[in-house]
């Protein structure tokens, strides 16, 4: 790693601790405000999941989306942990819609519950308060946003376009839902799913917090082109990780996508690719629900073989390109352009 490098890696670690004391003081200051044992219980494991790990992407773009416009002051540190606040309610929700026993490498929010609860309903009992638990968070991150201290012009944008960003992500998850189900998935529909499961709320809409929240509305085109494409190639990757990453260090299972059903593009362009006995191996792989090692390993070959595998990389490099040229469009701050350089590469090398 360069001197530059690690000098970038230093400064986002040191937001990343800035975040995550915030955080905590938030999650502080509601538990002290709750006079119930029962809901007490319920914001601690919602303190707990959301401060169990995590890269804390989402307010780092959101902060980095200000710091182009403006100078760092403490109130983009408050206003930051909104989105990641609301990364937790929709992971929640997420990981019941998907049944999902782990998260970042413990178990999943409604599994936690569910570990503390006795009786034969646990499962529905856990499942209907993890519901609830992410209703609540979802509340608590629009509240940090509108207590972060920032003029209510500036406020009140940047909450209009978080509740969009909310708005798009559960269109996505509709999508997302469907996808499992449809026999036939495109290129084109997987991309617009991307772009409203993951990039609006992963890059693009932190970004246009952020700078909503400076008052800059000059290079509003050019972020959304920057976080578009960005985050498309940031969900590309991650179902690259979702089937060939290490179990270890992604903190998911690795057959977890496939035994979804996910229509990854990889999976897509495999079937595309593939004659009628391997296509249907594939939609019995998808259909499973529990896919064996060797199938596992027999799909992993296939991907490759097929010209799916590099045919991803190539969608990867290729939507990174585009958005390293709307970045080039936007005068703000030299060092903060160059840091979202820096974590454009970082997306799609990472190891989770």
């Amino acid at each position: 790693m360069s001197n530059i490098e690690d000098n970038y890696k230093k400064t986002l670690d040191g937001l990343k601790d800035k975040i995550n004391a915030q955080l905590e003081a938030y999650f502080n200051f509601k538990l002290n405000e709750c006079d119930d044992t029962r809901i007490k219980d319920i914001i601690i494991k919602l303190r707990d999941f959301t401060l169990n790990g995590g890269k804390r992407l989402r307010p780092i773009l959101m902060i980095m989306g200000y710091n182009m416009f403006s100078g760092q002051d403490e109130r983009i540190i408050k206003a930051s942990i909104s989105i990641e606040l609301a990364q937790s309610f929709l992971l929640i929700h997420d990981d019941i819609m998907d049944q999902s026993d782990m998260r970042r490498g413990k178990p999943s929010f409604h599994k936690a519950v569910e570990g503390s609860l006795d009786g034969n309903d646990a499962t529905r009992i856990a499942e209907n308060l993890a519901i609830s638990a992410g209703d609540l968070i979802d509340t608590f991150s629009h509240e940090a946003l509108l207590r972060s201290g920032f003029e209510l012009e500036n406020l009140l944008d940047a909450d209009f376009e978080f509740s969009r960003i909310i708005e798009d992500t559960g269109k996505g998850q509709i999508l997302d839902i469907y996808s499992s189900i449809e026999n036939l998935y495109s290129e084109e529909r997987l991309t617009k799913l991307h772009f409203l499961k993951t990039a609006r709320y992963t890059v693009q809409g932190p970004l246009l917090m952020g700078a909503y929240l400076s008052g800059n509305k000059k290079y509003i085109q050019e972020i959304k082109d920057f976080g578009k494409y960005a985050g498309i190639a940031f969900q590309l990757y991650d179902d690259m990780l979702g089937i060939f990453g290490v179990e270890e260090k992604t903190g998911k299972p690795v057959k977890g996508d496939v035994n979804e059903g996910k229509k990854t593009l990889l999976i897509i362009k495999a079937y595309e690719n593939s004659g009628k006995e391997d296509r249907e191996f594939i939609e019995s792989c998808l259909k499973c629900g529990d896919v064996s090692d060797s199938d596992f390993n027999r799909l992993r070959e296939l991907i490759k073989s097929t010209g799916s595998y590099d045919y991803t990389k190539q969608k990867i490099d290729e939507y990174n390109n585009i958005a390293r040229s709307a970045l080039e469009k936007i005068d703000g701050d030299k060092e903060v352009i160059k840091m979202l350089d820096f974590l454009l590469e970082y997306l799609i090398k990472r190891e989770n």
